[in-house]
This record gives structure tokens, sequence and C-alpha cells, in this order.
């Protein structure tokens, strides 16, 4: 990881830091990054620092939060539409 991206992900997790503190909240935390427009990656590694955690919990804090299985959700319902438009059903 770069020297940019690390500091970003230490600010990410120092702004964060509050809203885990506050009621120790995997939903309230995941909706807090995207909110601050830090998602994907760098919210499970802001999340492993946030929450003190490793990889995996930090994964699975950051799929089960509402806001990535929305999207997720979207994106798979997007993909399947444009398989059928392209296999003619």
């Amino acid at each position: 990881m770069d020297a940019e991206r690390k500091a970003r992900i230490t600010d990410l997790a120092a702004a964060a830091q509050p809203t885990w503190a506050e009621n120790h909240d995997g939903s309230a935390l995941q909706d807090h990054l995207k909110g601050i427009d830090c998602n994907g990656v760098d919210a499970v590694m802001v999340t492993m620092q946030v929450v003190g955690c490793d990889l995996r919990t930090a994964q699975d804090l950051f799929f089960s939060a509402p806001c990535p299985a929305a999207e997720r959700a979207f994106h798979n319902a997007a993909m399947e539409a444009l398989e059928r438009s392209q296999s003619g059903v």
C-alpha cells in the first residue's frame, strides 16, 4: 500500500472511531464509512483499524451491513438483466 492510501485509511479510521465507540454497531459503522465515501477494500481496512479485528471479521462486518448488501443486490439484478438481454431471453 502506498503512503497516500495508508494516510487516507488512517484519517478515515480516525473519523469513524466515534461512530464505532458510540455503540459498537457494525452496520452504523459501514453506513458512516459509505457516507464519507469509503467503500470496498478501503472500508474493510478502516474497519480493521477501528474495530481492532482481523481481516475475516472486518469483511463479515462489511458484507453483513445493509448498505453493501443493497448495493450487491442491485448489482446482481443488473448483471442478471444484462445476461438475459444478451441471451435473447
